[in-house]
């Protein structure tokens, strides 16, 4: 499972103020803080935006996003795990992107630059004390990443059926294994399946597989259906505790929880595990599963149509484990004929799961757990980029 950072709010840095200046081809972000962080920065499309990472930072009461601006469409906050908060930047188009720190009085002002020749920085923000680690201390080692594949529907449960008569339960088995091998060639990553053959498992079942195998992600592969024909397109959802994103995001789930009573198994949503999905670790693995819902997303856009740009929320009870990051991919419509057709072709399949290994690779890449050869190569990294800053003039 992946690993919990004790986040203290009072020893949080506070981001107190942000300005925007921005043209049709440039912008400066500045960012008021109350102390430095050890800001990350990267960029994704679909839509074009870049994304600002400051771990164990706190949104200021009152601070209010800068309005839309040249080039600069839109920018928003989000808490993220471990007490990071995270500032999104939409693009228009995508540009070059870097960062400078500033003294602020009192504080420190992180300015970000984006569509600007980088400039040489007269002097350097004064270096914040480095952390000493023994060499085998909590947190080392290179155990792989472990990703539990769960292949939806199955048994008695065939899931949706194509005009053609392609059953859900059957492609999700053949991409659920072609996304297992594809990860297992990755070095660091390690597939598990929740099942391998054609058999009924219960959705809270596939979870306790999941954990059982010490999972530090959960992806449950499916195939949407729907009655108008003619949609396309793949989604990728996470679990919602306060409402579904939209009506059909709603249906769907309904859909997929109702998979149990095929297997004659009764529907029941309370007992302990209501409790745990009130308690804010929950709300924290919720915003694991989104960060690495995006990546996955981004991924597929490069596979074929999507269906919704953005990541969908809903109540799933295969995504409702209290420990583990969790999304539901929908690959495609198999109730469209064209889709269908490309589910049942081992090629298409193929390119599905590759795209979903390199969305998760790229998200474990940046959030990687405790204890894993992803969290040595992310630390080796971040210490030769300080080393580096350190000895520049």
């Amino acid at each position: 499972m992946v690993g919990m950072a004790v986040f203290t709010p009072a020893l949080a840095t506070e981001l107190r103020g942000v300005e925007l200046s921005a043209d049709a081809d440039s912008a400066q972000l500045t960012l008021d803080l109350t102390d430095a962080a050890a800001q990350k920065l990267f960029t994704l499309d679909h839509p074009d935006r870049l994304v600002i990472d400051l771990p164990h930072t706190l949104l200021m009461h009152g601070v209010r996003a800068p309005a839309p601006s040249g080039v600069v469409t839109a920018v928003r906050f989000g808490p993220q795990p471990h007490g990071t908060l995270r500032v999104v930047v939409e693009l228009r188009s995508a540009l070059p992107a870097h960062a400078t720190w500033g003294t602020g009085s009192p504080g420190r002002e992180l300015t970000v630059s984006l569509g600007q020749p980088r400039m040489a920085m007269a002097a350097l923000a004064p270096a914040g004390p480095r952390s000493v680690r023994a060499t085998h201390a909590p947190g080392d080692g290179d155990r792989d990443v472990i990703v539990a594949v769960d292949a939806g529907h199955g048994g008695v449960d065939p899931g949706a059926i194509g005009h053609g008569g392609t059953r859900e339960k059957d492609v999700t088995l053949a991409i659920a294994r072609a996304l297992a091998e594809r990860i297992n060639a990755e070095p660091g990553m390690h597939a598990v399946l929740t099942r391998n053959r054609d058999e009924f498992v219960e959705l809270r079942n596939r979870i306790a597989r999941a954990r059982a195998m010490h999972a530090d992600l959960f992806i449950s592969v499916h195939a949407d259906s729907i009655a108008d024909r003619s949609i396309t397109g793949a989604s990728v959802y996470v679990l919602s505790v306060h409402g579904a994103s939209s009506e059909a995001a709603k249906m769907l789930a309904d859909r997929e929880n109702a998979a149990d009573l095929m297997g004659g198994v009764p529907i029941d949503d309370k007992g302990p595990l209501g409790a745990v999905l009130i308690e804010a670790t929950q709300s924290e693995i919720i915003g694991m599963s989104a960060g690495a819902a995006e990546r996955v997303m981004s991924a597929l856009e490069g596979v074929g149509e999507i269906r919704k740009a953005q990541v969908q929320r809903a109540g799933f009870v295969v995504l409702k484990s209290p420990a583990i990051p969790s999304m539901l991919v929908e690959t495609a419509y198999i109730s469209n004929p064209s889709e269908e057709r490309r589910l049942r072709n081992s090629e298409q399949q193929a390119r599905l799961a590759e795209a979903i290994a390199t969305g998760v690779r790229s998200y474990f890449l940046q959030y990687p757990p405790d204890g894993t050869r992803f969290k040595q190569e992310r630390r080796s990294t971040l210490a030769s980029s300080a080393e580096g800053a350190a000895g520049t003039p």
